[in-house]
């Protein structure tokens, strides 16, 4: 069996280990009472091979027929001759896949064919942790049904095609708007591939078939840069109040435009109450139901806002300025609308981009986050204590590097390259596993752009943060932007706790009691 395996899986592994009932504690066979004779295969992706769909194998006109011969024989059933674009004839295994889901469990298929195949096993004999874990990134089977029987466009590839749609709407608007658009920039983490559950278009018809906790849509943020122009005032009050007439031109204009299309400004966030900074939106809610919150980029409110603290101030707002005066309470809000202007409009749409090229080039990236973020949310910790951002700073460590030193330097890139999880369920294991073993007090670099070399960061946090994480970046050195505001140590050591228990829990995979809900 284990060399078949391994001739069958060829380039898709680096390693294949398999372990007979006889290596296993006892408990596997209390485990499978009615099947004592389990064996645990266990697989090390190559990403660069491991979900291709088509193996190639000999021409056609292959002349050494014992070559042929030993395809057929390997892949049984499955092999077939194909005409490819590139005109060759050959040999070929082909996988169908309907998901990108679906792709990730190309190896398996492989697996289940092979074993089948050669040994007699039927599919249901062969079982896999890859569909409980992704059980766990779909809703519930009884909203999904009415959401597929609606017809309503799902996935992160329709969210995107919505985002896009809309982009050319607002931008065929120029004629009827005081500015032309220049730029719309997406901050959403359901744009990114990182949102825990795909994202969904929810039309009005579908609202009264699900039940009331499912009829909530979190909107996708964007960010419309429009031209450049002398006629904003120079009043940063009166700035929030340009935006809002722009907001109502801009929804008029749209629904005119777009038959179906709903548009109105929302005013505040829940949160903030000052008039300084930006917390109005356009909420736009399109025909075939998904819901957009447009904000407006104004480069010059940071330089109105520094005139207000008082000078050139930091780029990091939690840097008060040095005059000893006495503070007026329009000098604080300004601290505050300014390190919501920092992190909506210059790190957010920096850390989107940098986000959505990992979840392009590495395979197990997307999901890897958004189990982390399923598991953090399920004990109540995700946006309470900790940012979605951070998670995805945490979770590209292990795909760009740490910036620690701990690797040599003349090894490094092919070490890291080893080390980088193919697949999300590893991925998942390395976040606990972090989480359970990491020094806070160390902070942690990520080198998510790639611009420059690893920073050491500050081995205290400044003394009006709120959180005993560090993590940072090229451009956010100190960890300030996505740990300023939690968690805090008590929820700190309870992530420690809950890592502990659940890495603890992960060891039971290889004696068969593993529940991946628990």
């Amino acid at each position: 069996m284990s060399s078949t395996l391994r001739q069958g899986l060829g380039d898709r592994s680096r390693a294949v280990a398999i372990l007979h009932p006889s290596s296993l504690p006892r408990p596997v066979s209390q485990a499978h009472p009615e099947s004592p004779d389990v064996i645990f295969i266990g697989i090390v992706h190559d990403p660069q091979n491991a979900f291709r769909l088509v193996d190639h194998g000999p021409a056609a006109d292959e002349q050494d027929q014992s070559i042929l011969e030993n395809f057929r024989n390997l892949w049984g059933d499955k092999s077939e001759l194909r005409r490819f674009k590139d005109g060759r004839i050959v040999e070929s295994a082909v996988w169908e896949v309907k998901t990108a889901d679906e792709k990730a469990h190309v190896p398996s298929m492989v697996v289940r064919h092979l074993l089948k195949w050669h040994f007699g096993l039927e599919e249901n004999a062969v079982e896999t942790w890859q569909t409980s874990y992704d059980s766990l990134l779909r809703l519930p089977t009884s909203i999904s049904r009415e959401i597929i029987g609606s017809g309503a466009p799902t996935g992160f590839k329709g969210a995107l095609n919505a985002f896009d749609t809309l982009v050319k709407q607002i931008k065929s608007l120029d004629d009827d708007l005081p500015l032309s658009l220049l730029n719309v920039s997406p901050i959403s983490e359901a744009l990114r591939y990182t949102s825990v559950f795909s994202p969904v278009a929810f039309p009005t018809s579908l609202g009264q078939l699900l039940p009331a906790n499912a009829r909530y849509q979190m909107p996708i943020d964007i960010i419309l840069e429009f031209e450049k122009s002398s006629r904003w005032p120079d009043d940063i009050k009166a700035v929030q109040t340009i935006k809002l007439a722009f907001f109502e031109k801009l929804a008029t204009a749209l629904i005119e435009s777009v038959p179906g299309l709903k548009a109105k400004v929302v005013i505040g966030d829940g949160v903030h109450s000052s008039p300084l900074l930006d917390k109005s939106a356009l909420e736009i809610v399109t025909p075939e139901g998904w819901a957009f919150h447009a904000h407006i980029w104004h480069d010059r409110e940071v330089n109105l806002l520094d005139n207000i603290i008082g000078g050139k101030a930091s780029l990091l707002p939690h840097i008060v300025t040095q005059k000893k005066e006495k503070k007026t309470p329009e000098h604080y809000e300004a601290i505050e609308a300014k390190e919501v202007y920092m992190r909506r409009f210059i790190h957010l749409p920096r850390h989107h981009r940098a986000i959505a090229a990992l979840s392009h080039h590495y395979t197990a990236f997307s999901g890897t986050v958004r189990l982390a973020k399923r598991w953090l949310a399920s004990h109540w910790l995700l946006h309470g204590h900790i940012t979605e951002e951070v998670v995805e700073l945490l979770c590209a460590s292990f795909f760009v590097g740490s910036g620690r030193n701990d690797i040599d330097d003349n090894d490094t890139e092919k070490t890291l390259q080893h080390l980088v999880p193919a697949s999300k369920e590893r991925g998942f294991a390395l976040f606990v596993h972090f989480l359970k073993s990491w020094r806070w007090e160390e902070g942690l670099f990520v080198p998510l752009y790639g611009t420059g070399s690893a920073t050491a960061l500050s081995t205290a946090p400044n003394l009006s943060s709120k959180s005993v994480w560090r993590v940072g970046t090229e451009h956010d050195a100190d960890g300030h932007m996505w740990t300023h505001n939690g968690p805090d140590h008590v929820v700190a050591n309870r992530i420690h706790a809950l890592a502990n228990a659940t890495w603890n829990y992960l060891q039971g995979l290889e004696t068969g009691h593993l529940n991946i809900q628990v």
